[in-house]
């Protein structure tokens, strides 16, 4: 028997209905909380935490971004459309990380806007498995400012243990060989017996004179036998060395160690090695050589000490006073605070240090107060 027409309409409209009931579902789960209240730009504080939530890879700052910000886009960007700002910075920390289970964090789930670019959980793992990745920055003042405000100083940013120093002693001692009064003193000490300094310290002192001033006699200052850091050979050798190559003096040469009684050669000879050839291999015949190099020449500056206690102890005794990187210009100093996000980016090798170093700006963040 065939069913009625009242049946077949009955059972129509209770298929329609179920039909509207799942959609209703379907977006109510789609959308975010509170996708019905009124919509707003993002917060300066919510642009804070999503820049940063997208550096550093971390959900939990998307999380303190109301539902209620939203982000229109030009046709420039993306092709146009708009967006919840928690769900970009979501898709933003999913792209960081590589990771497309983050995406389910993203509303709508499904975009149902036919004038929207696609927006949705689908199309941020579609994104963010295609390996795109979009990052914005902040205003280098602004950066600046809620660095300062998260309690960090940038002369002790090295101390997180993911950058280095912003100001290198190293760089600091290196410039030196031009600053002719920092110079003079050198000499200074050098010529007082009476300069409370370490022997190694006063070592250092002479061959930072001599190639300043381009005077080899200052090397004299230097133990024949004393060894320093990381050169090889005596250091009073590669003083004059140095001197002979940087002034093409080659006459300064004959003041080293004579090529025969190097220790290289010895042990050169000791093993079998013809006297002649040897002796080719020390540091002595290497300066006698040096006029002899074709195209351009490096330049051998002041040796700088490995430790930077030792280097420090050296700016002291010369009167040098250390630079700050608080006095840099802020697009530096923005730079650099950058460079330290950089570091903190996810990875998959693991550094206990660069973990701990962004638990503890996340930390920071999640403490820091909203907008008044």
């Amino acid at each position: 028997m065939r069913p009625s027409l009242q049946f077949i309409r009955t059972r129509r409209n209770w298929l329609l209905a179920g039909i509207v009931v799942i959609v209703l579902i379907g977006i109510g789960v789609s959308h975010a909380p509170g996708f019905a209240a009124d919509r707003r730009a993002p917060t300066q504080h919510e642009t804070l935490l999503y820049v940063f939530a997208q550096n550093v890879g971390e959900t939990a700052l998307c999380d303190r971004i109301s539902w209620s910000a939203y982000e229109s886009y030009s046709v420039m960007f993306g092709g146009g459309g708009a967006s919840y700002y928690r769900s970009d910075c979501y898709e933003r920390v999913a792209q960081a990380r590589h990771d497309i289970s983050i995406c389910w964090q993203v509303r709508p789930l499904i975009d149902v806007d036919p004038l929207s670019a696609g927006y949705s959980a689908l199309s941020c793992r579609r994104r963010t498995k295609s390996g795109s990745i979009i990052a914005s920055g902040l205003p280098d003042e602004l950066l600046i400012r809620t660095f300062e405000r998260l309690g960090y100083d940038i002369d002790q940013l090295q101390l997180e243990g993911v950058t280095p120093p912003a100001i290198r002693l190293r760089d600091v001692y290196l410039v030196l060989e031009r600053d002719a009064p920092v110079l003079a003193r050198a000499q200074r000490l050098l010529a007082d017996p009476a300069a409370s300094l370490r022997a190694d310290d006063k070592s250092y002192l002479a061959q930072l004179a001599a190639v300043g001033t381009a005077n080899a006699d200052w090397c004299g200052y230097i133990p024949a036998e004393q060894r320093l850091g990381q050169v090889a050979v005596p250091f009073r050798d590669w003083c004059f060395y140095t001197v002979a190559y940087d002034t093409q003096d080659l006459r300064v040469c004959e003041r080293m160690t004579p090529a025969a009684a190097e220790t290289k050669v010895l042990e050169a000879k000791a093993a079998g090695v013809r006297p002649e050839i040897a002796e080719q291999l020390g540091l002595h015949s290497q300066c006698s050589g040096s006029g002899k190099q074709l195209g351009p020449r490096a330049h051998y500056g002041p040796e700088v000490p490995a430790d930077d206690a030792q280097t420090q102890r050296l700016l002291a005794a010369l009167g040098v006073v250390v630079p700050l990187a608080r006095d840099w210009p802020p697009s530096q100093r923005a730079a650099f605070f950058q460079q330290f996000l950089f570091a903190l980016s996810p990875s998959d090798q693991p550094d206990p240090r660069r973990d701990a170093a962004r638990a503890k700006l996340v930390g920071r963040l999640l403490a820091l107060p909203g907008d008044s």
